[in-house]
Order: structure tokens, then sequence, then C-alpha cells
């Protein structure tokens, strides 16, 4: 009897063992669970992070913008008054073949005509050539700059990826800007990413506005 109540008791006991262990169990599985389900915990749990940024925006907010468009504004200028000066210099010449009374007089000033032509046709393609790389060394110069702080955001801050995005926009909303609003659609790489500029996608942050502050 005594030997009876022992192995009752040893079973019990085993039984009482081997559900709290069951109990155990399930609450270590749920609690993970539960945090995979709270969406700012989400990204956290070995996901990948993504960055969605507006380039564009972010490097004509910054100041190496404003100060290289300052550069730029001033060379154009420069440029123009070149043209200017070069336009009166003809203007004179063209004022003094009108009044020119003898042939040798028409001619010489023909010949001159003829020269600032050429002058000013060459000094127009010089400028082009001269304000294409100006304005690729200045794109370059603010690209840099970005994405560096970029590069450092996103360590700091633990992303995976960082894409671009841009806001596409019809400047006229009439039917000759439907081509373009198309074509620029198309073209971009992320269409949607919900939940980002609420800050609700645990996944995707849009962090445009952390680097334009970074950037100004």
């Amino acid at each position: 009897m005594k030997r009876l109540s022992f192995l009752a008791f040893v079973l019990l006991a085993c039984a009482a063992g081997f559900a709290g262990s069951l109990i155990h169990d399930s609450l270590k599985t749920a609690e993970p669970a539960e945090t995979v389900n709270a969406a700012p915990e989400r990204a956290k749990s070995g996901a990948v992070r993504i960055a969605m940024i507006n380039l564009e925006e972010a490097s004509r907010q910054s100041r190496k913008f404003r100060e290289l468009k300052n550069l730029w504004d001033t060379a154009r200028d420069e440029l123009s008054k070149q043209d200017q000066k070069m336009e009166q210099e003809y203007n004179t010449k063209v004022a003094e073949l009108r009044r020119a009374t003898t042939e040798e007089e028409r001619t010489a000033r023909r010949v001159e005509l003829k020269a600032l032509q050429e002058t000013h046709k060459i000094s127009k393609e010089e400028q082009q050539k001269y304000l294409g790389a100006l304005l690729a060394q200045y794109q370059k110069d603010v690209l840099v700059m970005v994405m560096e702080e970029i590069d450092k955001f996103a360590k700091r801050e633990g992303y995976d990826i960082v894409m671009q995005d841009y806001t596409v926009e019809a400047a006229e909303a009439d039917f000759f800007s439907g081509g373009a609003y198309a074509q620029s659609l198309m073209s971009k790489p992320v269409l949607l990413t919900p939940g980002t500029k609420d800050r609700k996608n645990a996944y995707v942050m849009d962090i445009t506005q952390e680097i334009i502050n970074l950037v100004k």
C-alpha cells in the first residue's frame, strides 16, 4: 500500500513538473511573439532597416548648394557682361559701316564685322563648355557633401539600405504635361512606402528632414 502511495506521489510530481515546463515554455515563446507584433520593435528584431531620402530636396536645401549657386550666378553674370560688350562692339562696327563713304572704308568695316562674328561664336562655345564643366563640378561637390552626411547618419542610426526617392510633380497640370509626368513616375525606383511620412512603418523611414537639418 505504501509502495503504491509512493508511486502515485512520484507520478503526480512528474506530471506537475511536466506541466510547469510546458507553461514556462509557452510563456517563453509568447513573449517574443508579442515583441514582434509591436510596431516600434519590429525593425530591431533582425529585420532589414531601410531609409528613404529625397536626395534632390536635401541637396537644394544644403548650405553647400546655396554657397555654390552664388558662385555659379556670379560666373554666369560675368560671362553675360562679356557677351553684352561684344554685342556693343559689333553694333558699333555696324554703325561705322553705315557711315562709311568710301568702298575702302566699307571693306575694312566688313572685315572687322566678320572677325567679330567669328570671335563671338568661339567665345559663346567656350562659355558653354566652361559653364557646363563648372556646373558638373558644383553638382558633384554638393552631392559628395550630402552623401557623406547620409552615410554617417545611416551608420549611426543602424540603417542597412538607403534608397533614393523624389516627388513627382507637374509644373502645369495640363494635357501636355501628362507625358512628362508619366515618364518621371515610371522611372521612379520607389513608388510607394506606406507609413513613412507619419513614421508608422518600422521597416522603412523617410530621413529627408533629418539630413536637411544636418546639411543646412
